[in-house]
C-alpha cells in the first residue's frame, strides 16, 4: 500500500489512519498514512493547527514543512518506524 503523503511503498502493517481532524477535534474523515509520516504531522503541528489549517490531504500536501519532509523521506525506503516494523514481522 503507499503512503498518502510520502508515496512510499509501505507495508499493510505500517499503514495507519490519520484523521484529518483530529479526533480530539470530532474528525472522522482519514487517509491513509505511513507510521513515518503520521508520527511527523503530529511532531510538527499540533491538534488545533491540523483541525483549523491542515483539515484535507490537499492543504497537509501544499504545506511547506510537510513538502520538505516529503522531499527528503521519499528517497528513504527504508527508514525509520515503518521498516523497523516490518524487520519484526
Amino acid at each position: 500500500m503507499n503512503c498518502s503523503i510520502c508515496k512510499r511503498d509501505t507495508p499493510d502493517q505500517c499503514i495507519e489512519k490519520h484523521h484529518l481532524i483530529p479526533k480530539a477535534k470530532k474528525g472522522k474523515e482519514c487517509i491513509d498514512v505511513c507510521c513515518d509520516c503520521g508520527n511527523m504531522i503530529h511532531q510538527l503541528f499540533d491538534n488545533k493547527f491540523l483541525a483549523k489549517s491542515l483539515n484535507t490531504l490537499a492543504l497537509l500536501l501544499s504545506n511547506d514543512k510537510i513538502q520538505k519532509w516529503v522531499n527528503w523521506i521519499q528517497n528513504k525506503p527504508g527508514f525509520g518506524f515503518c521498516m523497523a516494523r516490518k524487520k519484526r514481522a
